[in-house]
């Protein structure tokens, strides 16, 4: 039961992280991307999605004689990793512009708010000590 459990949790992570990834790279939403290119990120999001999928429904049989993972508990479990595969993203792509580095100058800040904030910054765009992270 837990392994099915865990099983669906990281189907369902990687499915919500492509699809993430897939939705913020065509929509531009630049502060939101893992890579800095946009074909890369849409393959990344691709490849979450379709081998996220592949792994859970292809890789082994995981029929069981009973119910064991019903329809609210997978409606429960797919919302708890959607919230995880969301709060990954936001939390994850400033560590990774620092390890990818800066690919143009930093811009100047702007006074865009929501989500246009996010076509040129991260979701983070300051480090704890005040200053404006680049990329």
């Amino acid at each position: 039961m837990l392994t099915l459990l865990f099983e669906y949790l990281a189907f369902a992570f990687a499915a919500s992280l492509g699809a993430i990834q897939l939705a913020v790279s065509l929509s531009g939403l630049k502060g939101l991307w893992l890579t800095p290119w946009p074909r890369a990120n849409r393959a990344v999001g691709s490849l979450l999605v379709v081998g996220g999928s592949w792994w859970f429904f292809a890789s082994k049989a995981r029929a069981t004689p009973y119910p064991l993972l019903e329809g609210s508990q997978q409606g429960g479990a797919f919302l708890f990793a959607a919230i995880v595969a969301t709060w990954a993203t936001v939390f994850l792509v400033p560590w990774l512009r620092q390890v990818w580095g800066p690919t143009s100058p930093a811009e100047p800040p702007t006074a865009l708010r929501g989500l246009e904030a996010l076509r040129s910054h991260p979701f983070w765009p300051r480090r704890p000590s005040g200053e404006r992270r680049g990329g």
